[in-house]
């Protein structure tokens, strides 16, 4: 494996095709994920659809961060430590290379539907995406997503969400910051004299 400036060429047409399987698993694991926060939120949120998928994609993002940490430090265990000091036992753990290769490709493509729905819904209302306002509200949903990654990662959603006391700090969080974001909305419509939704 070839590594030219931060771009990871694999060495075969095989290890490509595990690559490119790997990132598809990552970006659909991470983007239900998403969608099942989402799902836990409660209603009448002051968010209109837009931001709804713009938060969507910031959680997948954060999801995928939190995922690539997890795969840099493994858990050791007794195969792994032998792999070390016998190099010719396999300890069965994927190449750095590749797993950063599999979640750049990700990040990107997160990044990417990122940037398109902020720079649709803002150009739908005549507002530079790249205003400060407009910054300033991408940032506060954001926020939104990374507090609520903190604290839905500590839950199985599908398992203990009804049960957990966490989905109360989960209910408060999102009911601030979404308060926020719709504060910052008005704001970014405010300073191109839109009226505000």
């Amino acid at each position: 494996m070839r590594q030219i400036e931060e771009l990871y060429i694999p060495p075969d047409e095989r290890t490509l095709r595990r690559v490119q399987r790997r990132a598809d698993d990552l970006e659909n694991s991470a983007r239900t994920w998403a969608r099942s926060v989402i799902e836990v939120l409660p209603r009448g949120l002051p968010l209109l659809h837009p931001e709804i998928a713009i938060l969507s994609y910031f959680l997948t993002q954060q999801r995928r961060l939190n995922l690539e940490m997890d795969a840099r430090r493994p858990e050791l265990t007794v195969r792994s430590r032998l792999g070390r000091v016998l190099t010719f036992i396999n300890d069965g753990q994927e190449d750095i290379e590749l797993i950063r290769a599999v979640h750049d490709i990700v990040a990107t493509k997160v990044d990417g539907d990122i940037d398109r729905a902020v720079g649709v819904f803002c150009n739908d209302q005549g507002i530079p995406p790249v205003s400060d306002p407009a910054i300033d509200w991408r940032v506060a949903l954001r926020y939104l997503a990374q507090g609520a990654h903190r604290i839905a990662g500590r839950i199985d959603l599908k398992k203990d969400f009804a049960s957990s006391p966490q989905r109360f700090e989960l209910a408060l969080h999102a009911r601030d910051a979404a308060a926020d974001v719709a504060a910052k909305r008005a704001a970014m419509f405010t300073a191109f004299r839109k009226e505000a939704i």
